[in-house]
């Protein structure tokens, strides 16, 4: 097997005040609210990232580009 060093960056996409808004909000609601947030998340990061993970409140992926094109996927 071949060796071969790759450069990129790791992606980890956290909801912040998540345990907040779940306590402050029915959770009905919330669970539906997080799941359009995170697929918003999912579909704007995913031509440029590699989907690794999800897990609760986070999107974890790896892009295999530069700095600018991962900020520009961002914005």
């Amino acid at each position: 097997m071949e060796n071969k060093t790759s450069h990129g960056y790791f992606v980890l996409a956290d909801i912040s005040g998540y345990t907040s808004f779940l306590a402050a909000v029915e959770l009905e609601h919330a669970q539906q609210v997080l799941s359009e947030l995170l697929e918003l998340l999912v579909r704007r990061l995913t031509p440029t990232l590699t989907l690794v993970e999800l897990e609760g409140d986070a999107v974890y992926g790896s892009v295999p580009v530069t700095g600018e094109t991962l900020i520009s996927s961002c914005r």
